[in-house]
């Protein structure tokens, strides 16, 4: 009997990680190189209908649900709100998986901890989800400068905003950055018919970064006051360097009171054992005390 619902616990297992991996990972660079049948079963398969039926019960809606739907645009993901809750279903059953070979490993098995294995397992993708929304935000500060300086330099050469940004759109060395997909999503809006002010706007309200924020507005005021673009790009590519200098700055004197923690419990044991236990060794040794 325990045989067989560990078979089906594996089984399930192993389906649940296959349906993870269809939906977290959707057609991708790795798909063209997959063969033909695999790769047609990989587009068709209807891996988001079911972590979004499986999610279903769990997703909450009001206030909650939109501070997650706000989460998955911050960390620039394609999840619904069900889809999450589904994966965070599948990291419970994935908990208590890892929890079974672990403890069949150990040889011995005790049901209280499967609780809090799988609590472990359904709020690893919370922590994953913001491990995401921190690296993206943090490309895209690390790249606006460069972009609002080349939006700058085709502008001042004579192309609209649009052909600049298409220009940009078209660097190879920012593919696949995140400021450059939320600006293809703007431009593909304005060709769409969207207003530029609005597809804007969008965006800050997306990425949700105060950078971008003023970037927006500092090009939605030159757009209605019919302040110079070029001289607007060059200022606004300036303050946002002068503040991720003064991030690093304050980042900098942060890392001494940072470094205490790992020198007090890791570097001064050490030093103390690799000082003190030959001293302490020679001491045992002589016996002083059994004079």
């Amino acid at each position: 009997m325990q045989e067989l619902w560990l078979f089906a616990l594996y089984v399930t297992a192993f389906l649940g990680v296959g349906l993870a991996v269809t939906a977290v990972l959707p057609p991708s660079p790795l798909t063209p190189h997959l063969p033909r049948t695999v790769r047609r079963w990989w587009q068709r398969f209807p891996s988001s209908a079911i972590l979004s039926a499986i999610g279903k019960g769990l997703s909450r809606r009001g206030p909650r649900g939109d501070a997650l739907r706000a989460r998955l645009s911050y960390a620039g993901s394609g999840w619904t709100v069900e889809e999450f809750a589904g994966i965070k279903i599948l990291g419970a059953l994935g908990g208590c998986f890892v929890y079974v070979v672990i403890a069949q490993e150990l040889g011995r098995i005790q049901p209280l901890l499967f609780l809090p294995a799988g609590l472990l397992g359904f709020i690893a993708p919370e922590g994953w989800l913001q491990v995401r929304i921190n690296r993206r935000k943090r490309a895209i500060i690390r790249l606006l400068p460069d972009v609002i300086d080349l939006l700058s330099l085709c502008v001042g050469a004579g192309l609209d905003f649009l052909g600049a940004l298409n220009k940009v759109l078209g660097v190879k060395a920012f593919e696949r950055e995140p400021l450059i997909e939320e600006l293809a999503a703007v431009s593909q809006e304005v060709k769409f018919g969207k207003r530029r002010a609005e597809s804007l706007k969008a965006m800050a309200k997306r990425v949700a970064l105060p950078e971008v924020s003023s970037f927006v507005r500092t090009l939605v005021q030159a757009d209605r006051m019919g302040t110079p673009m070029v001289e607007v790009l060059a200022i606004h590519a300036e303050d946002v360097r002068l503040q991720r200098w003064t991030r690093a700055e304050r980042a900098a004197l942060k890392a001494p009171i940072k470094i205490l923690i790992p020198l007090i419990f890791c570097i001064m044991p050490c030093v103390a054992i690799i000082v003190g236990a030959p001293i302490f060794i020679q001491f045992l040794q002589q016996n002083p005390f059994g004079r």
